[in-house]
């Protein structure tokens, strides 16, 4: 749904608009939803895991800039800006600590099944992932510094946004290569075939995804891990 919307208010939006404006036009779309949900507003105001939660990267073809608005990617002539969160660095580390920590357990222990998802619901944990399910309590923890300065605080959209959150800008001449991406994509390349092709080495090399590039996911089986969108054009 969060998706939806974000793609409706971008479609809508005049050539000139500036990065607040678009801000503050998310903002009031997701708090118009919120007034028409059956809860109420208080609801999402008081529960920051409840509310919609979306990112986007976005360019500005007349104001020559692009807009990281959260964890989007972004390749300007080769050259990648960082969008990586520290409550992402945080979360990650941790499941990779229970995945090692469920792996010497097994090793000592090969007649005991691991489950233990901690009370999680056993649909929020991955067929084969018992480590995010021992996390989840600590991703739904993570909402709580949404939108909140400090070392965990971060940028999503949700309704409730800081209008002078620092939002990075990166600047677009014209004849710059531009990329835009998820972060389904963790070893972004200048290319989509060479981005693939890293994707799929890191699916063989690191599936759990507890080494080369931690995550609080891993590939168990799939193809991918995160959700894959990759643009690339000429300014």
């Amino acid at each position: 749904m969060a998706k939806d919307l974000m793609l409706g208010i971008i479609g809508g939006m005049p050539a000139d608009a500036s990065m607040r404006q678009m801000q503050r036009a998310v903002d009031e779309c997701f708090q118009a939803r919120y007034r028409s949900h059956e809860a109420g507003i208080r609801v999402f105001a008081d529960e920051p895991v409840e509310r919609l939660q979306v990112n986007a990267v976005v360019y500005s073809a007349r104001r020559h800039e692009a807009w990281l608005f959260g964890d989007c990617q972004i390749m300007v002539n080769g050259v990648q800006t960082p969008t990586t969160k520290d409550v992402d660095v945080l979360l990650g580390d941790l499941r990779a600590f229970t995945v090692l920590a469920l792996r010497e357990m097994q090793d000592g222990t090969p007649d005991v099944p691991i489950s233990g998802s901690f009370g999680a619901p056993a649909s929020d944990a991955a067929p084969k992932d018992p480590s995010r399910a021992m996390i989840l309590p600590f991703l739904r923890l993570q909402s709580q510094f949404a939108n909140k300065r400090g070392p965990f605080g971060y940028f999503v959209f949700d309704g409730f946004t800081d209008m002078t959150y620092p939002i990075r800008t990166v600047p677009v001449s014209p004849g710059d290569e531009v990329v835009l991406a998820s972060d389904g994509y963790p070893l972004l390349r200048p290319t989509l075939d060479e981005s693939e092709r890293e994707l799929q080495r890191l699916r063989s090399e690191d599936p759990d995804l507890i080494d080369r590039y931690r995550s609080t996911k891993g590939f168990q089986g799939r193809a991918t891990f995160d959700d894959l969108t990759y643009l690339r054009f000429i300014a």
